[in-house]
């Protein structure tokens, strides 16, 4: 499908790459579905374009590349089943926690961890979760602890 209108492009000034949005008009766009006669407008954003510029000129505040203050390492369904209760209490006290996205091995996600500069990880494996516990690591010095959830809030507060 042509654009058969106005059609409009957005660059970045700073960055040599290609556009970052764009869209336009299209003339007769439900035609191709069988309802001939009716036009319409569009405009797509180029997630990736944008990210690519952000970093090219390093424009994320500071404080967002290590917001998270604690990851939480994702070991399967029943772990992070677990967990979610935790962040939530971690998260309504006021800090920035997360969860990673899949069960990854435990290298991939303590280096992803050590990338963005986390200072804690809380860990919950079979063991843990039968005490009631968390296993929390101080990504700096490398002391664990096993702790409940609310010693775990008074620990991060430090």
């Amino acid at each position: 499908m042509r654009y058969t209108g106005a059609i409009f492009e957005v660059k970045a000034l700073d960055v040599e790459i290609g556009s970052i949005t764009g869209g336009g008009r299209y003339d007769n766009l439900t035609g191709i579905f069988g309802m001939p006669g009716l036009s319409g407008v569009g405009i797509s954003f180029g997630a990736d374009r944008i990210y690519d510029v952000l970093n090219a000129l390093d424009l994320y505040p500071k404080d967002s590349m290590n917001a998270t203050q604690i990851l939480f390492i994702n070991f399967g369904e029943r772990e992070t089943a677990y967990c979610l209760p935790i962040i939530y209490k971690v998260r309504a006290k006021g800090f920035r926690a997360e969860i990673y996205p899949d069960a990854a091995k435990m290298k991939k996600q303590m280096s992803y961890a050590n990338a963005k500069q986390i200072p804690f990880v809380a860990l919950a494996g079979e063991n843990e979760i039968n005490e009631g516990k968390v296993m929390l690591k101080n990504m700096e010095t490398g002391e664990q602890q096993l702790l409940t959830p609310d010693e775990l809030l008074v620990a991060i507060n430090k």
